[in-house]
C-alpha cells in the first residue's frame, strides 16, 4: 500500500457516531476466560446491561455464556456498527479488511507494536490507516484499551470498569492517549462520585485522534468538563477551533500534557525560540481560549470535579474557612506560592462575622472560626453562609477537621444545608489525610452533590482553576479586536542585516537609536560626530544575528576610541566568521538607563502567530523570565502577562528609581504582534533589548532580528 495515510481523507463523522453509540457490536478474538482481552468486553457487556445486538467470532469456540460464536468475520451480519479486535497484531490487517467488506462502521484494535515500537511498525500502522479511510471505518488505536460510553453502558474494552452510580446531572468526558490513565482518571472521578460520560483511550491515533472525539462529546448535552492527558496534540489548528467552541459552550477543558518538545528550541534562529518551547506556545494559544492546564493527575480530577458539581464562579477571589489556626495561615502561604487571590472582604461581611465570631478570632479572610465550632457546630454554617454573601467571594473551601464520629457528623449537618444551596463553587475539605470518615457523612455530602478533598492545597489548586477559568471565559468575552497595522516591505529571498531591520521598524513606529552603517573609519567618525559620543559599534552583517558571540559589539566615549575599536573589531569578527558577508559597522546613539526587556514575535507552523515578552539582554536565555501571548492580544492582557513576570518589580523602579514607560512597552508588544500578523513572509520579529525607559521616555529597540522564510536556517 503507497498511499499516504496523512494524505487520504478522514473517515466520516456518522462512522464515527457509530463507534461511540453502537447498536451492535462484534468481539473478534472472543474468549470464556473473563480475566483475558478477549473475555473481559464480553463480561463488561453483560455487567453493563449493555441492550443492542452482540456478536462474537471465535475459531474455537461455538458458544460463550451461552451466547453463540461464528467462525470469522466474514460470517457477521452486514453493517455491524463497533467491532473489538481482541487478535494479536500479525492477524489484524485481514480482519480489517474483511471488516471493511462488512460494512462495519468503526474497530477497536487493542494489539500494540506499531508506531510505538519501531519503523517496521509505523509502516504497519499506516496500513491500517489507509484501509480504514479506505472503507470508512474509525479506527481507534492500534496500542489502545479502547473506550466506554457510559451514558448508554456501551463497554469496548477489555479494561476492568463498572457502571456510573450518578446518570443524570452535568458529566465529565475522559480522554487520554494512555490507556491505563484513561482507567485511572476514571476511578478517580468516580471516588469523587462525578457521573463519567465517555472514557476514551485513543493509543496512537492511526485514524482517530483527540480531536474526533472532542468534536463529538461537545456536541452531547451532558459534558460540563473534559480531562484530557496527552503527550501529543496532532492536529493544533483543529483543536484550537474546538476549545473555542467549548469556551462558547461553557465547557471546561482540562489537560494534562506529559513530555516537552525541544523542536523548537533547535529550529530557532533567535533567543525567541530558544526560550518558547513548543509548550509555551501551546499554552499561550489555548491558555486563550480557557484551556486549563495543569501539572499532576490529582489536580487534573480535582479540578475537573468542581467544575462538573459547582455552578459557575461569579466572582474571582477564593474564601478559606477552618477550624485550625495553622490552616488559615498554611493557605495564605500556598495562596501566594500559587497565585490564589484571597481577597479582602467587604465590610458588611466584616461586621457579621465579627457579631459571629468569639471575641477572639479576627474577622478576615482566610477565616479561622476557632475550635468554638466544637461547641456550637451551627457556627459553621452560618460563617458559611456570611462568606457566600460576599460579593468579592467567588469559591469557597471549607477546610475542617474531622473530629469524633459525633463532632463530624454535626459538623456536617451544620454546613450541608447552607453549602448545598450555593450558587457559587464551594469546596468542602475535611483534613486528617486518609484517616476513615463515616460513611454516612461521605454520602450526606455526594448526596449534596459537594466535591470532597482530605488537603487543603488540593482544594485551593482546584479553587485557583475553577476562577481562572471564569476570568477567562469572561475576559474572552469582552476582548476587543486587535489593531490593524501594515505590512513590513520584506525581500524574503535575501536575510536581513539589524539595520534594514531597525529601519523597518522605525517606520512602523518603533524608535530605534540614531545612527547609520560606515564603511570606513572616517565614515564611522562622522557618523558619532553627527549623533554624539559615546556610541555603540555593531558589526554589520545579516549572516551574524547574535553579535556580541563574536566580539562584534563596543561602546566609545571619543574619536580615539572608536579608531581604535573599529579596525579591532573587524578583524576580531573576520577571523570567528570568515564566512559571513560583512557590510561594514553600525554606529549608533548608546541609549543610557532604563529596563532590558525582550519582545519575540514568532509566527508557528503549529501553533499560529506568539508573542514572547521577559527580561531581556544577554540574560534572556539564563534568567528566562519570560511568558508567551497570543499574537492578537489586547492591551489588557498584554499588561497581565507583563506583570506575572517575576522580574516585572524593575518596572516599576527598585529602591527608589524611576517608574518605567509600562505603557509604551505594552504599546510597542502590540506593534510588533501586529507587523507580525500583518507580515506573511516574517517568522520571527525579535527585539533584544527593547529599553523601557523611564514613565514619559517610552521605549528603544537597541537590536532588531527579523527572520524571513528564506532566511537561513
Amino acid at each position: 500500500m503507497t498511499e499516504s495515510a496523512s494524505e487520504s481523507p478522514r473517515v466520516s463523522r456518522h462512522a464515527l457516531e457509530r463507534l461511540l453509540h453502537p447498536r451492535s457490536i462484534a468481539i473478534v478474538g472472543a474468549s470464556d476466560v473473563p480475566e483475558s482481552i478477549g473475555g473481559a468486553p464480553i463480561a463488561l457487556i453483560e455487567r453493563f446491561g449493555y441492550d443492542g445486538e452482540v456478536h462474537l467470532v471465535s475459531r474455537t469456540r461455538t458458544h460463550i455464556n451461552e451466547r453463540p460464536c461464528v467462525n470469522s468475520i466474514d460470517d457477521l451480519p452486514y453493517g455491524v456498527d463497533a467491532l473489538v479486535l481482541a487478535i494479536p497484531k500479525i492477524g489484524v490487517v485481514d480482519a480489517l479488511e474483511a471488516a471493511g467488506r462488512r460494512g462495519v462502521g468503526g474497530a477497536i484494535v487493542f494489539s500494540s507494536g506499531y508506531a510505538e515500537a519501531d519503523s517496521e511498525g509505523a509502516a504497519d500502522q499506516l496500513d491500517l490507516a489507509v484501509l480504514a479511510r479506505k472503507y470508512d471505518i474509525a479506527l481507534a488505536g492500534p496500542n489502545c484499551l479502547g473506550l466506554i460510553n457510559f451514558t448508554h453502558s456501551v463497554p469496548l474494552t477489555f479494561g476492568d470498569a463498572s457502571p456510573n452510580r450518578r446518570f443524570d446531572g452535568p458529566s465529565l468526558a475522559i480522554i487520554a492517549q494512555s490507556g491505563a490513565m484513561s482507567l485511572a482518571l476514571t476511578y478517580a472521578a468516580m471516588a469523587q462520585d462525578i457521573a463519567v460520560s465517555y472514557t476514551i483511550s485513543t493509543g496512537n491515533e492511526a485514524v482517530l485522534g483527540i480531536e474526533d472525539y472532542l468534536g463529538v462529546i461537545l456536541d452531547q448535552d451532558g459534558p460540563r468538563a473534559v480531562a484530557l492527558l496527552v503527550e501529543q496534540i496532532r492536529r493544533p489548528t483543529e483543536f484550537i477551533e474546538l476549545a473555542r467552541v467549548a469556551r462558547e459552550r461553557g465547557i471546561a477543558l482540562c489537560v494534562l500534557h506529559t513530555g516537552r518538545s525541544e523542536r523548537g528550541q533547535a529550529a530557532s534562529l533567535s533567543h525567541t525560540g530558544a526560550i518558547a518551547g513548543d509548550q509555551a506556545l501551546m499554552r499561550a494559544v489555548l491558555g486563550r481560549e480557557g484551556v486549563l492546564f495543569i501539572d499532576s493527575l490529582d489536580e487534573l480530577i480535582d479540578t475537573a470535579c468542581v467544575v462538573v458539581k459547582c455552578p459557575a464562579p461569579s466572582a474571582y477571589g477564593v474564601a478559606f474557612m477552618t477550624d485550625s489556626g495553622a490552616a488559615k495561615t498554611h493557605a495564605i502561604d500556598v495562596g501566594d506560592d500559587i497565585g490564589l487571590l484571597l481577597p479582602e472582604l467587604t465590610a458588611p461581611t466584616l461586621r457579621q462575622l465579627t457579631e459571629e465570631l468569639p471575641s477572639y478570632a479576627l474577622a478576615s479572610n482566610p477565616v479561622d472560626i476557632t475550635a468554638m465550632g466544637l461547641n456550637d457546630p451551627s457556627l459553621y454554617g452560618r460563617v458559611a453562609s456570611t462568606l457566600l454573601s460576599d460579593d468579592q467571594v467567588g469559591c469557597l473551601v471549607v477546610s475542617a477537621m474531622p473530629g469524633s464520629h459525633v463532632q463530624g457528623t454535626q459538623q456536617v449537618d451544620a454546613l450541608l444545608p447552607v453549602l448545598a444551596r450555593a450558587d457559587k463553587p464551594v469546596i468542602y475539605t475535611i483534613m486528617g489525610g486518609d484517616s476513615p470518615l463515616p460513611p454516612e457523612n461521605i454520602a450526606k455530602i455526594f448526596d449534596a452533590g459537594l466535591p470532597l478533598f482530605r488537603s487543603p492545597e488540593r482544594a485551593l489548586r482546584a479553587a485557583r482553576n475553577v476562577t481562572h477559568l471564569a476570568r477567562t471565559f469572561n475576559d474572552a468575552a469582552r476582548r476587543s479586536v486587535p489593531g490593524v497595522y501594515e505590512a513590513l516591505d520584506i525581500d524574503p529571498s535575501r536575510p536581513m542585516s539589524e539595520h534594514e531591520a531597525k529601519s523597518l521598524l522605525s517606520h512602523a513606529g518603533l524608535r530605534v537609536p540614531d545612527g547609520g552603517v560606515a564603511n570606513d573609519v572616517d565614515a564611522a567618525l562622522e557618523v558619532a560626530a553627527r549623533i554624539g559620543y559615546p556610541v555603540i559599534l555593531k558589526i554589520a552583517s545579516a549572516q551574524i544575528l547574535h553579535k556580541s558571540d563574536v566580539g562584534g559589539v563596543i561602546m566609545v566615549s571619543d574619536e580615539q576610541g572608536l579608531t581604535r575599536a573599529y579596525e579591532q573589531m573587524l578583524k576580531r569578527v573576520r577571523s570567528s566568521r570568515p564566512d559571513a558577508s560583512i557590510e561594514g559597522v553600525l554606529v549608533e546613539e548608546a541609549v543610557i538607563g532604563g529596563v532590558e526587556m525582550i519582545v519575540g514575535a514568532r509566527r508557528d507552523a503549529a501553533w499560529g502567530d506568539t508573542v514572547l515578552i521577559g527580561l531581556g539582554g544577554v540574560w534572556a536565555e539564563v534568567f528566562n523570565d519570560a511568558v508567551v501571548v497570543s499574537a492578537d492580544a489586547d492591551r489588557a492582557e498584554i499588561l497581565t502577562a507583563i506583570e506575572s513576570l517575576r522580574g516585572s518589580a524593575t518596572l516599576h523602579g527598585v529602591r527608589g528609581g524611576p517608574m518605567s514607560d509600562i505603557d509604551a512597552l505594552v504599546r510597542a508588544v502590540e506593534l510588533i504582534a501586529g507587523l507580525l500578523r500583518a507580515t506573511p513572509t516574517s517568522v520571527e520579529i525579535e527585539i533584544n533589548p527593547l529599553v523601557v525607559l523611564q514613565a514619559g521616555d517610552g521605549v528603544a529597540a537597541l537590536d532588531a532580528i527579523i527572520v524571513t522564510q528564506a532566511s537561513p536556517g
